[in-house]
This record gives C-alpha cells, structure tokens and sequence, in this order.
C-alpha cells in the first residue's frame, strides 16, 4: 500500500467545493502546489496529526473517514492534466497514483489536445468515482490554440456545472500573456480567482504553524 510523504507546508487558502478556480501565473506552479497539498495532505477543518493513507482512486481505505473518526470529512482524490510528462510530475511532487494525462499529441498516458469531448469524458468518470475529487487542468493555452477560443470555452463551461453538480474542486492556471482580454474575462466572470502574487506559503503540519514548531513536532514523532 503506497504511503503519502508528509507535507511541511500546505497553501493556507480555504477552497469551497463545488467551485472552480483561475490561478493565475506564468508558470504553473502555485497549481500544482494547491493540488498536492490536497490530494495528499491532512483534514483541512481538524488537521488531526494523521495523513490520509493514500491518493489512490482504486484504493478501499480512501474511502474511510478522516483519521480522527470525528469529522465527516473523506480524503481528496485527485485528476491531473498537464503539458508536462507525467513522470516528471511523479518525480517532482511525489505523487504515486495519482491519475495523469499529458496532454499531448505523443508519448504514453496522452490526450490529444484537440479532443475535448475525450477529456471531457475522463473528468465525468472521475467525479462519478470520487467521493471528494480534485481536478486540475494544466495547459488551457494549449487547448486554446489547437481548437480556437469558442470550443474550449465551451468546454470549460460544461466542466465547471459538473463541478457544482458532483461538488468538486476545479483548479486552472492559466498565463493572462496567452490568453485574449476577452477569453480571459469569460473565466473570470464565472470562476473564482488566486493570484499567485497575493498567495503566500506558511509552514504548516498538522496545525504546526512556524518552522521551530515544524522541528519540535517532527522531532516528537521521529
């Protein structure tokens, strides 16, 4: 059974399920590092001292309760889709079972850029599966280019309902230099939004909130 790292730090952003969220960044980083931090961090409303067991959809345990056995709270699931190869993913955030796509025209574990109705379906799937789903999508520019801003705006509206619908977490960076003014105020209007510039990361495990206390603990549970 694959065990999660533990994290020494986590976004302090609370985000609402059922809604979906503009990161705004030239680099899809501050993304990535939300997504990591929920598919394999703590309970957010507890933060009892316990990971959950693991990212694994497929996995019996992620489907038991938070480690307290207080809160009503499920573990994270989480669906990627990057521009980046999925082993590169793995390898920089540990991520073991997570599900990814490259969103590619090549390589293994790929989704065509121009098939919307492809990726579209792998989102439905996943929500129907997840009892709490994350998804994010990297490389909207990507899809912009390739299908032209109406059918990927289209799309992206139809991912959002479903998001409401099966009360998920959607997450999209995006590079407002790649995008129109008038794409990027379509996803403003119905999305909510994170500026990497405003977000700041704080030490954070298991309620732990500076570094000091970040060794104590680590140095009581060793």
């Amino acid at each position: 059974m694959p065990a999660t790292e533990p994290l020494n730090h986590v976004i302090r952003r609370d985000l609402m399920r059922g809604s979906s969220y503009l990161v705004k960044e030239q680099r899809a980083e501050l993304c990535f590092e939300i997504f990591v931090s929920l598919v394999k961090g703590r309970c957010t409303n507890c933060q009892h001292l316990d990971a959950f067991p693991c990212e694994s959809i497929g996995c019996e345990r992620c489907t038991l309760p938070c480690t307290c056995k207080e809160c009503k709270n499920f573990r994270a699931q989480g669906l990627c889709f990057t521009i980046n190869s999925p082993m590169e993913v793995r390898l920089r955030y540990a991520l073991q079972t997570t599900l990814i796509f490259w969103i590619s025209s090549h390589g293994p574990e790929n989704v065509s850029p121009t098939n919307l109705e492809m990726i579209a379906n792998i989102i439905s799937k996943f929500l129907k599966k997840s009892r709490n789903p994350v998804v994010l999508l990297d490389g909207i520019e990507h899809m912009i280019l390739s299908n032209g801003s109406v059918p990927v705006l289209r799309f992206l509206r139809d991912v959002e309902e479903k998001i409401t619908m099966y009360n998920a977490i959607f997450i999209l960076p995006i590079n407002p230099k790649a995008v129109g003014e008038k794409e990027l105020a379509l996803m403003e209007r119905t999305m909510k939004e994170i500026d990497a510039k405003d977000e700041e990361y704080e030490w954070l495990n298991g309620g732990v909130n500076t570094e000091d206390e970040f060794n104590m603990f680590m140095q009581r549970v060793a």
